[in-house]
């Protein structure tokens, strides 16, 4: 996308605009006058602005990132060379769209040879400051609940070596954790970010039990739910345990089970689900946040790895809320090269073990398992959002220049599943290329179905949002937009924002002798860092006569929003939603208020 120039924006007195209005208000065409009087053909109405509000809708997104053989991203496919299957059942795609990313920023009039806003001619000697508005926002998340204290410290000495030599004009980047310490909102000021990343620590809110004989969360998780499916009273995991704790006890080897090891299974499993969550509700919690913030954005989830067997419903619904929003998660195991075994993990190094051939080479596998098993959820959350999961290596500077740097291309899928039933049960998905080969498909591997009905007001509430937080622009309805703001005084400033909509192709709906329609119309300002300042929303009701809908149609029809501001650079964003069809136009305009 090019960078968006600004219409001319000047600065007139309020009252001579009032003045002016009243001797253009005659001239008027006749449908235009009627809409400025409040004729009851034209009827416009302020609402609270819905945009702001995150809701789901009965619409199944899925996010292809599609390679060749080199491990290169295919930017050059259409929608007809996609096929999605819903449990087996081959869908129609409502939806298909490209995203091509850039790191190139959206440049302030003062760094473009393009007309500026009002004073017309800056002050002699003075040249106008280069501010950079941002079109990347990447969140460097933190799981200081379960990464410990060498994987901090690995990861976040990558971070800071990351930040020093790759990012952009135009990037923005936030230090958040799982526990809510230590974070950063977003900036581009490489010492706050630095000083972030020092503070780091772990901040486990139940330190795992690492004494001798303790039983593992992924031991807890076999037995407690594993084995509750299994009716082998000699259970290997079980005896695993039992063989551990009397070695640890110094008792002689025997092959029963501890009476205990249920209960304490059952409560190291809840507390591994309990930091387990506390990390996944923090991500969902970046992931609301950054649904708020223009163009490009992006998480990267770092841990050492978390037991998330039984916590699928949880992780989909992250994925759901990244896809709705186009919040790509990728993710960095921040445990590095993994080479298995006891002399790799220092909690157990130390240990009595058993020196039985069988229980140790048991014991073996089932830390490879739980290794493996760690990474899961990270893995998930990266292929269902398009995202790169960088795992079992060293170089977590390499890996942070894969997973925080510009994302790949991409494409969005969406359909709507016939006969949904809102039950919450797993359904598993397919994508394939349809004639294309050679080619390796990234896409996600299922979602969970809703557990409650959704309705058409939440799905124009979430098409809003989408289309406001968005950077990029679109044409679903011919609009333009028209910028010009005042001083109210010395340091308030108003932008009014005019927005037009050609009705040539707007289809209107027959009601006895009227013509009906609703457009929504929302004007959004967001400031420098991309942080939503002020905004409104507006509904305009049509129920025109045919005589008054014939001049409408040559004419279009207008909607003003005002806005109160500071002074300051803005990047503005104007959308237009089509009740009818669903279509969206959407506009970006630069605005700068002198202070």
């Amino acid at each position: 996308m090019l960078p968006v120039l600004p219409d001319k924006c000047e600065r007139i007195p309020r009252w001579r605009l009032l003045v002016l209005l009243a001797l253009l208000l005659p001239c008027m065409p006749a449908g235009l006058r009627a809409q400025t009087t409040g004729s009851q053909e034209v009827s416009t109405r302020n609402v609270e602005p819905t945009f702001k509000l995150q809701a789901e809708r009965n619409m199944v997104t899925v996010r292809v990132v599609v390679r060749n053989g080199k491990g290169e991203a295919v930017g050059n496919l259409r929608q007809e060379d996609f096929q999605v299957f819903d449990r087996g059942k081959r869908q129609t795609i409502g939806q298909f769209s490209v995203d091509k990313p850039t790191t190139e920023a959206i440049e302030t009039p003062a760094q473009k040879s393009i007309e500026k806003t009002a004073p017309a001619e800056p002050a002699a000697g003075k040249a106008p400051a280069a501010i950079t508005l941002p079109r990347r926002f990447v969140g460097l998340y933190f799981d200081d609940v379960n990464t410990g204290f060498s994987g901090l410290v690995r990861s976040r000495d990558a971070s800071y070596r990351f930040l020093q030599t790759s990012l952009h004009p135009g990037d923005r980047v936030g230090v958040f954790t799982a526990s809510g310490k230590n974070s950063l909102d977003f900036t581009d000021d490489l010492d706050k970010l630095h000083q972030a990343l020092a503070d780091l620590r772990p901040n486990p809110i139940i330190a795992p039990d690492e004494t001798c004989g303790a039983i593992t969360p992924y031991e807890a998780y076999y037995i407690v739910v594993i084995k509750g499916l299994m009716s082998d009273a000699n259970d290997p995991i079980e005896r695993l345990v039992g063989a551990e704790k009397q070695s640890c006890s110094g008792l002689p080897r025997n092959s029963t089970p501890s009476q205990d090891s249920g209960s304490e299974a059952q409560r190291v499993k809840a507390e591994s689900d309990m930091r387990a969550m506390a990390t996944l509700r923090g991500l969902e919690s970046l992931a609301r946040f950054m649904s708020t913030l223009p163009g490009q954005r992006s998480i990267v989830f770092v841990s050492d790895g978390f037991q998330s067997q039984t916590l699928g419903y949880a992780i989909t619904q992250i994925s759901e809320r990244a896809l709705h929003a186009n919040i790509i998660i990728n993710a960095l195991d921040a445990r590095g090269l993994y080479v298995g075994g006891f002399a790799s993990d220092a909690s157990v190094a130390g240990r009595d073990l058993p020196q039985e051939a069988d229980v140790r080479a048991l014991k073996q596998q089932v830390m490879e398992e739980e290794a493996l098993r760690a990474s899961e959820a990270m893995g998930t959350l990266a292929q269902d959002t398009g995202g790169i999961f960088f795992e079992n290596n060293n170089d977590l500077e390499a890996g942070l220049r894969r997973v925080a740097g510009t994302p790949e291309t991409s494409y969005t899928l969406a359909f709507s599943p016939e006969n949904l039933k809102h039950d919450g049960a797993f359904h598993g998905l397919k994508v394939t290329l349809v004639s294309v080969k050679g080619l390796n498909v990234q896409a996600r591997k299922g979602y969970y179905a809703p557990k409650k009905s959704e309705d058409l007001a939440a799905q124009e509430k979430e098409d809003l949002q989408d289309a406001v937080f968005s950077q990029s622009e679109r044409q679903g309805l011919p609009i333009k937009v028209n910028t010009q703001f005042f001083m109210i005084d010395a340091s308030d400033a108003e932008i009014g924002v005019v927005t037009h909509v050609d009705l040539q192709q707007i289809h209107f709906r027959k009601e006895a002798d009227r013509n009906v329609h609703t457009l929504t119309f929302v004007t959004a300002v967001f400031d420098r860092d991309g942080h939503y300042v002020a905004g409104q929303q507006k509904v305009l009701e049509l129920r025109l006569r045919d005589a008054s809908l014939e001049t409408f149609l040559r004419t279009g029809i207008k909607v003003k929003s005002d806005l109160k501001v500071k002074p300051g650079i803005y990047l503005l964003r104007s959308v237009v939603r089509d009740s009818e069809s669903g279509q969206i136009s959407a506009v970006n305009r630069t605005v700068e208020i002198p202070y």
